[in-house]
């Protein structure tokens, strides 16, 4: 049951990924937004979700990640026009690596929720990049620069866990221990 949640939920994250791109593309001017909304209405946690060609804002049952775009035949319920590809696309790629990150690299246990939700981060990350990049041939720094402090930061998690600080039990810091962060930095 819980491979299948994963799914579910990977579909969950990836409609909210369109929707991220999409105000991503129309922030940095790379896309119209229809007439009746404003770019400055227009953030990641705020605004409600609209067509992107007529405008009309969307409803629930317009936004129930793939079943929506199944049901209504890859069309807008407004106006009728075909909804991009891009979208399901997104969303089935979401659910499917989510469900490789758990199966695969997990081995199908949640042991440790912490590195699970890193890596959950760092795949909606890199399939922003990812659809970015194949449309507008740009990579935003708005999404290069936190993917690579979320990095920083667990390749840092690693070498605390490593060394729990040395606040517990007799362990030394050593410079051995903190590989995980040196080779982070000089790989970047």
């Amino acid at each position: 049951m819980i491979p299948f949640a994963v799914f579910v939920f990977g579909l969950v994250v990836g409609s909210f990924l369109n929707a991220f791109i999409y105000r991503l593309e129309v922030q940095e001017g790379l896309s119209s937004i229809p007439h009746g909304h404003k770019k400055a209405d227009l953030t990641v946690m705020r605004g409600r979700s609209f067509c992107p060609r007529c405008g009309h804002t969307l409803s629930w049952k317009d936004l129930v990640p793939l079943l929506s775009f199944l049901l209504l035949q890859g069309r807008c319920r407004y106006c009728k026009e075909k909804i991009s590809l891009r979208c399901p696309f997104i969303e089935l790629s979401t659910a499917f690596v989510f469900s490789f990150i758990f199966i695969y690299l997990l081995d199908g246990r949640l042991q440790n929720i912490v590195h699970f939700t890193y890596l959950l981060a760092i795949a909606s990350l890199l399939i922003v990049i990812f659809a970015y990049d194949l449309k507008h041939f740009l990579i935003p720094d708005k999404i290069l620069y936190p993917a690579i402090g979320l990095v920083f930061l667990w390749r840092a998690y690693e070498v605390w866990s490593l060394n729990n600080l040395g606040l517990i039990g007799n362990r030394k810091l050593e410079i051995g221990n903190f590989e995980p962060l040196i080779f982070a930095l000089l790989s970047a």
